[in-house]
């Protein structure tokens, strides 16, 4: 009892502290702002209110998160919540949720508040966002997706190289493919797991394993971001295994000439070049 009562004042008092005499709400939001434009080239981000809640922290409200003039995502509260550091002098941390896209995300973040505003680690944590909630970022790539996104980011300025690392995984959807010798307009997928990490505008996917109806896979490669978002290029190679179905499908619509042979597993290499907009495919 006597713990519980230490810590519900504990918690009250450093809320306090924060908000009324730390929390630099102004610099915060115009720093999230210039860090979500800065992250993806035409990404950007307004905040509506900021409101003080005790003994919760902090709320944002009314946060919309526009690509290219149209709207991406809408928040009606973000709430964060004031952790110890942020009683050092020059530091604000804070852990923080929301829910997005039919699911939720929470995570944790330190910022450096002086001399200047900076980043110094984040931590975010995505459950079961609905990918078919975001149809601009789609629209943009010229592709219809769908499908549960579950994962982990993890950024911090100290460890070597200061990439950002992300562990996501895809659940029962589709992807919409277009290619003149292909009849199915897209293929379905149980689940996708990618590891990635990104320094600046450079994306390396380290690991992606693809498991469906149609194929399995794994693949690995880069990807340059660029504004627009469907101009980036894209240089991604692996191996597939069409399961029999649509390998009979391939084999009717694709002349011979142009199908390789598999290796003694069933499996294909497989090259992916050219734009997000406008991807090639090669089998080898």
């Amino acid at each position: 009892m006597e713990r519980r009562l230490f810590y519900a004042i504990y918690l009250v008092a450093v809320t306090a502290i924060w908000l009324h005499v730390l929390f630099p709400s102004r610099a915060l939001r115009d720093f999230a702002i210039k860090a979500a434009a800065g992250f993806v080239p035409g990404l950007s981000l307004a905040v509506g209110q900021v409101n003080f809640n005790l003994p919760l922290g902090v709320s944002f409200g009314d946060v919309t998160v526009q690509y290219r003039d149209a709207q991406l995502s809408r928040l009606e509260r973000l709430r964060l919540r004031p952790e110890w550091k942020t009683l050092l002098p020059g530091w604000a941390a804070f852990s923080f949720q929301t829910e997005i896209g039919g699911g939720k995300v929470r995570g944790r973040v330190a910022i450096e508040t002086a001399p200047v505003l900076c980043l110094k680690s984040l931590h975010l944590e995505l459950e079961t966002l609905q990918m078919a909630a975001f149809p601009v970022i789609f629209r943009q790539i010229g592709r219809e997706a769908s499908g549960l996104c579950s994962g982990e980011v993890v950024w911090d300025s100290d460890r070597p190289g200061a990439v950002l690392e992300a562990h996501l995984s895809l659940e029962n959807g589709r992807i919409e493919i277009r290619h003149p010798l292909i009849k199915r307009r897209s293929l379905s997928f149980a689940k996708i797991d990618a590891e990635i990490d990104m320094r600046g505008p450079s994306l390396s996917l380290r690991r992606m394993v693809w498991q469906g109806p149609e194929i399995d896979g794994e693949f690995s490669g880069t990807l340059q971001v660029r504004s627009p978002l469907e101009a980036s290029q894209i240089e991604i190679g692996g191996e597939l295994r069409p399961h029999p179905i649509f390998l009979t499908e391939l084999r009717q619509t694709i002349p011979e000439r142009l199908m390789p042979q598999p290796d003694p597993g069933g499996r294909y290499g497989v090259l992916f070049t050219g734009t997000v907009a406008k991807p090639k495919y090669r089998l080898r």
